[in-house]
């Protein structure tokens, strides 16, 4: 399994856990484009060219990775930006506490942590304001 399959995989547990409290979507992540269907919450998950690799003593290999993590928001409303806030609220405050508490893809590898490493914002709008794409910018570190 990829590391980008593992980390879809993670991210989809955090939305659809229903002690999470997120609205009952699908969540949808694609590598190109994004479903317009509306019972969809559409997503998408980029590589970024930032990665590092550091060989440790022990001939392992620590693996630093930054992936973002785009998802399309309604952004016509003031009461739709307002949600939005609280949703990647809850979201961040999700992923912080799963990575406290250890909780890690199970695919091989060994995780050390996976985070926010910054704000959280609408990166691109349509042009009628009807949506907008939300960055979720992660870093993930794992040795192998």
């Amino acid at each position: 399994m990829t590391v980008y399959e593992s980390l879809d995989r993670w991210i989809t547990e955090i939305l659809t856990d229903p002690k999470n409290d997120f609205p009952p979507m699908r969540t949808v992540t694609d590598l190109e484009a994004m479903p317009k269907k509306a019972e969809y919450q559409s997503a998408a998950l980029h590589s970024s060219p930032n990665d590092t690799a550091t060989t440790l003593l022990g001939g392992q290999v620590r693996h630093t990775v930054f992936k973002t993590f785009y998802v399309r928001r309604d952004f016509k409303e003031r009461a739709s930006r307002l949600e939005n806030e609280a949703f990647f609220e809850k979201l961040k405050t999700c992923i912080y506490e799963k990575n406290l508490d250890g909780i890690m893809p199970q695919d091989g590898r060994e995780w050390v942590s996976i985070g926010c490493n910054a704000g959280i914002y609408p990166a691109q709008r349509d042009d009628a304001n009807d949506y907008a794409d939300y960055l979720v910018p992660l870093r993930l570190i794992y040795i192998e």
